[in-house]
């Protein structure tokens, strides 16, 4: 939850302290905090200076992410911007293979330490390419007041977020994630009238097409959360898979996100239009095969659905992520593209905590038996459905009321 809470923060504050220090200082600086929190992490001799090492990894991990989107945004013109983001997108699936054999490897000799300090050269050596690559960009002249209030009342909201997903009373969980949503809005909406702000003009209206494709990116993180949080489970206590295995059928869903990616990359109009909304209803399939069959199907039909989840969600996330960029209001272009991993993130929280709610609502909260767990895979995977199709609903939508706009 710390490293969550503090990388949600890390990305909102991508976009101030850009201003502050320049594109190339500004993304040197997010490398060095990774890599200080990291190696923090691998060398920490407590629980707490550990959990201090993840908020600054957290923190750093945020603004990378954030500033890797800004300069998407800004440096690469639309007709490359798609196969760019599809390049990115085969990073993550490249990680997603590597990753569960690496954290595997320092699990089975007992040493979870090097699961952090293994990292280091890599986050060094990209950190000082970082600094040779990126152009300089100018720093403001006279910056404005880094948004300290803004930043803790997002952060509040997402800590109240992030400690309903871990408690197993429902009332106190609704409430507060009804205070969470109260803190978010009211972030945003602080947010509207500030000089520095933290995301673009009418960043959640659904009036507006910059809106709506928010909307859509949070529910694709809902989706995807939910099916991440809960078939782990539900494959090792149901079906009795080694962790190992579970987590490799949980790379089934992000290979195929990839897949998905790479294939569209190249569309253009009317094409990728076409893949924005009929990603979605793709993955609002998938989500009912899981809802349906996670607990009673054999593993290669289980993963099969992941892989129309992936598919439906990468194919329609890259054109999406595209659409937002293009969307950016002329002098926002920066703030629109490095607010797109502070969307997703708080659509990760709030899917993690919901799942969480409506896990314990169908009994998670008495024990993890088979059979409980059964009924609450069928339940959190059923409701996170209406994600997609809502998603697909808002695709819709979004292409009525900007026909011009393409993908690019």
């Amino acid at each position: 939850m710390v490293y969550m809470v503090a990388s949600i923060l890390g990305a909102a504050s991508a976009a101030p302290l850009s201003t502050r220090l320049g594109a190339r200082r500004g993304f040197v600086l997010a490398g060095l905090l990774f890599l200080g929190g990291s190696a923090g992490c691998g060398l920490s001799p407590t629980m707490l200076f550990l959990l201090l090492a993840r908020a600054v990894q957290g923190f750093g991990g945020g603004l990378l992410l954030s500033q890797s989107m800004a300069l998407i945004g800004t440096l690469y013109p639309g007709a490359l911007r798609t196969r760019i983001l599809a390049l990115v997108s085969g990073v993550w699936g490249v990680a997603a293979l590597l990753g569960p054999l690496v954290g595997g490897v320092f699990s089975e000799i007992g040493w979870w330490r090097g699961a952090f300090l293994v990292t280091l050269p890599l986050i060094a050596g990209f950190t000082l390419l970082a600094w040779r690559a990126i152009p300089v960009g100018g720093a403001a002249a006279t910056p404005a007041l880094f948004p300290w209030r803004r930043l803790g009342l997002l952060a509040g909201g997402v800590i109240m977020v992030g400690i309903a997903s871990h408690l197993d009373r429902l009332p106190v969980q609704a409430g507060l994630l009804a205070l969470a949503v109260i803190a978010v809005g009211f972030t945003f909406r602080l947010d509207a009238d500030a000089a520095n702000r933290l995301f673009p003009s009418h960043p959640v209206s659904l009036s507006r097409p910059i809106g709506i494709a928010n909307w859509m990116s949070f529910l694709q993180s809902i989706t995807h959360t939910a099916v991440n949080v809960f078939l782990p489970l539900t494959l090792q206590v149901v079906h009795g898979t080694p962790p190992l295995i579970a987590g490799y059928m949980i790379a089934v869903l992000a290979l195929s996100w990839t897949l998905g990616s790479l294939v569209v990359a190249g569309l253009r109009r009317g094409a990728a239009n076409l893949v924005l909304a009929g990603g979605q209803g793709l993955a609002a399939l998938g989500m009912v095969g899981l809802a349906f069959g996670a607990a009673g199907l054999s593993l290669p039909a289980i993963a099969g659905f992941c892989a129309m989840v992936g598919l439906g969600i990468g194919m329609s996330n890259l054109h999406l992520t595209s659409r937002i960029m293009h969307l950016a209001r002329p002098g926002e272009e920066s703030l629109t593209a490095s607010s797109i991993p502070t969307v997703r993130s708080l659509g990760i929280a709030f899917g993690a905590a919901i799942a969480g709610l409506l896990a314990n609502a169908a009994g998670l909260d008495r024990g993890i038996g088979g059979a409980t767990v059964a009924a609450a895979v069928t339940l959190v995977e059923g409701a996170a459905t209406l994600a997609p199709i809502l998603a697909f609903l808002l695709a819709l939508r979004l292409i009525q009321i900007s026909p011009a706009e393409t993908a690019s």
